[in-house]
């Protein structure tokens, strides 16, 4: 998603205010978020972990910790993908005390085993926001990391812990390292090399911070926000915990309620997540500058082109027509107090009007024919252009609606027809209606040979496409498999295969996806 492509509907919502940030290097590819509620308006308000995006100091949260590790160039393309949103709220706890609460939303980078800059880049971006949270949590404020972290913590955090590959331990390193000893998992509690270990700097501390599911939690199994949706693995719950809400140690133990995975809501490949925190949240009065509604296409600074096809108001319409007949009136003026002659050696740039008589039929032409158009709209406007789509679609449903009654009529017909054959016997034959006969034998004739010819083209088009038939059925479970095909890059990229349609899942489970495999043969021609 990028900038041009978010609609006020999706910006502004009525109870909320927004703060969004973008990926400036690819559109659509990466972006974060947060809706706060009007009870809970943020104080400040910024994107990304760095301050590279910052414009001004007005309503940013800064604190932003020691980035002497990182190059200028560096710290500016880890902020370039919109994927971090930081907003800052003031609450009160249970004792009385106020406090800043600083909520750092991320989405952290993917592994790309293809691409080994991308598994760098994605361990920097975790050193880059534990330098930002323990540099917020330093100032005396409490912090809350939460989103998306692309990583598995424990083996319980994974469907298949086998399947995890040693490329990926460097990532559930650093979530250890992040954890207080409570969460830490001993076989990941390793000493890291901070000089070589580019997930940490040597100004990073670590085990600053709860895992709030597992706080509550700390052996459920199962419990996974992230599943693949080609393999339909979610029917049986073969998944990943990728996403998690991390709150400092202190807040944990103040204010933590409760915390839930919520796998019943769809609608992405990852299950939303939540936190109950007992704090009240003091709401600032105006919304930080980043705020979506002080965007100038929802603020009313920058007209949309969408604003040009709206209809206007009478007032709005009668103060456009004065302001047209002012020009007029103001245009009148100035044709009469222009020279009749030109000064002497002065030629007239006015074009001398033509003498022809052809072109006098013309514009005779022309003014019958605006007689004949409505006097009220001499001329079109400019919505008539997209009206002309509805109108169409009238006629279309018009035109639908008489063939459904003659179809019904014709219907009717041959159902009376058929009924009164069935009154006459064999051996009444020569009782019966003849020119009835004829008509029954006609449209007898004429669904046979449409039947005749629909089955033929269909074959010609198998033989021709080359029709693979009905699907095979899968070993495991009898059922219809399921046809897919290789988009991975290799000697077999593009090619058909089936197998079994249930969702993926251990072997160990009966329910899940068996292992059928069969390519698929095409005859040839």
């Amino acid at each position: 998603m990028i900038w041009d492509m978010l609609d006020e509907p999706t910006a502004i919502v009525d109870g909320y205010n927004s703060y969004y940030s973008f990926s400036r290097k690819r559109s659509g590819y990466s972006g974060t978020a947060n809706f706060c509620r009007d009870s809970v308006t943020p104080v400040c308000a910024e994107e990304g972990l760095a301050g590279t995006l910052t414009v001004s100091e007005t309503g940013s949260v800064g604190n932003y910790g020691n980035q002497t590790t990182f190059s200028d160039d560096e710290l500016k393309d880890l902020d370039a993908e919109g994927r971090t949103v930081i907003t800052q709220h003031r609450i009160r706890l249970e004792d009385g005390t106020e406090k800043d609460l600083a909520v750092i939303n991320v989405y952290c980078p993917r592994f790309d085993p293809e691409r080994h800059d991308r598994h760098h880049y994605k361990l920097r971006f975790y050193a880059l926001l534990q330098t930002r949270a323990e540099a917020l949590l330093k100032s005396g404020s409490h912090v809350i990391i939460l989103g998306d972290i692309n990583t598995t913590h424990k083996d319980i955090d994974h469907c298949d812990p086998d399947d995890e590959a040693s490329n990926k331990r460097p990532s559930r390193l650093w979530l250890n390292q992040m954890f207080w000893e409570q969460d830490k998992d001993p076989s990941l509690d390793t000493d890291i090399d901070k000089e070589e270990f580019s997930a940490a700097t040597p100004y990073t501390v670590g085990g600053k911070f709860v895992d709030t599911y597992r706080f509550f939690y700390p052996e459920k199994e199962g419990a996974f926000t992230n599943w693949c949706t080609l393999t339909n693995a979610r029917a049986t719950n073969f998944g990943r915990r990728l996403d998690y809400i991390l709150a400092d140690i202190d807040l944990a133990n103040k204010c933590l309620k409760d915390a839930s995975i919520m796998q019943d809501v769809e609608g992405s490949d990852h299950c939303p997540i939540k936190i109950e925190l007992n704090c009240k949240c003091l709401p600032a009065k105006t919304c930080p500058p980043l705020c979506t509604k002080f965007m100038p296409e929802f603020s009313g600074k920058q007209q949309k082109l969408s604003t040009f096809f709206t209809k206007l108001t009478k007032k709005e319409v009668n103060s456009s027509l004065n302001i047209c007949k002012n020009n007029k009136e103001s245009e009148n003026i100035v044709k009469k107090e222009e020279p009749k002659s030109s000064p002497e050696g002065v030629k007239s740039l006015k074009r001398p009007e033509k003498s022809n008589s052809f072109s006098q039929p013309l514009k005779r032409q022309k003014t019958t024919e605006l007689k004949k158009t409505d006097s009220s709209s001499k001329q079109a406007s400019l919505m008539s252009f997209f009206n002309k789509g509805a109108e169409s679609k009238k006629r279309a449903l018009k035109i639908n609606q008489t063939m459904k009654v003659e179809q019904n009529k014709s219907s009717d017909k041959l159902e009376t027809m058929e009924t009164s054959s069935k009154y006459f016997s064999n051996e009444d034959k020569t009782r019966s209606n003849p020119e009835a006969d004829d008509n029954e034998g006609k449209t007898a004739k004429t669904t046979s040979i449409v039947n005749e010819n629909t089955s033929e083209t269909a074959n010609a088009w198998k033989n021709l496409l080359g029709g693979l038939g009905p699907a095979p059925l899968c070993k495991g479970h009898n059922e219809p498999c399921v046809l897919r095909m290789v988009k991975k890059p290799g000697p077999n990229k593009g090619k058909q295969f089936y197998t079994c349609a249930r969702g993926e899942g251990l072997k160990s489970n009966p329910e899940a996806r068996c292992d059928f495999f069969k390519w698929v043969v095409k005859k040839k021609t």
